[in-house]
C-alpha cells in the first residue's frame, strides 16, 4: 500500500531497473519482475466511495464494508530481491539516491549470507541479498 504514486512509482522503476507493466490512474501499478510486484493506493478508492452516490459498478458490499479499517503505511511485508552480484548491486542502488540504504549486512542465523535494506517512500523495507565477494572482511 502506497500513499503517493507517482514517488511510489519512480521508486520502484529506478529500483528494479525497468517501467512499471500496467498501470490504472492513480491506483494500482504492476511490475513483472520474477513475480509480480503490485502497488496499491487504497486512498483512490475511498475518494472514489466518497464522491460517488452508486459504487455498485465498482465495488460490493463486503469491499465497502472492509474500508472502514483502520489503513496502515509502512513495514507490513519486507520484500526480498535477490541479485547476483551483491556488491555492484549495492553500488547501484546507493548511486540512484531514491532513499536511505543501510550499509552491508552480514548474518548467519539459519545460513550465512549477506544483505542490504533500503526503504521505499512509505517506509516499507527492502533487503537486496546476495553473492558477496570480499577479501579482507573477516568475521
Amino acid at each position: 500500500m502506497v500513499r503517493d504514486m507517482k514517488s511510489s512509482i519512480a521508486f520502484y522503476e529506478a529500483l528494479l531497473n525497468m517501467k512499471a507493466d500496467s498501470r490504472k490512474l492513480e491506483r494500482w501499478a504492476q511490475f513483472h519482475c520474477g513475480n509480480t510486484l503490485a502497488l496499491w493506493n487504497p486512498e483512490f478508492d475511498k475518494e472514489l466511495i466518497r464522491t460517488n452516490s452508486d459504487v455498485s459498478e465498482h465495488f460490493n458490499e463486503a469491499y465497502l464494508n472492509k474500508q472502514e479499517s483502520e489503513v496502515r503505511y509502512g513495514n507490513n511485508v519486507i520484500l526480498n530481491f535477490n541479485v547476483t552480484d551483491l556488491n555492484a548491486e549495492y553500488e547501484r542502488v546507493k548511486s540512484l539516491d531514491i532513499g536511505v540504504v543501510s550499509e552491508i549486512f552480514y548474518i548467519n542465523v539459519v545460513r550465512p549470507y549477506h544483505c542490504f535494506m533500503i526503504e521505499d517512500p512509505d517506509g516499507n523495507l527492502i533487503e537486496i541479498t546476495g553473492d558477496y565477494h570480499t577479501e579482507s572482511i573477516k568475521f
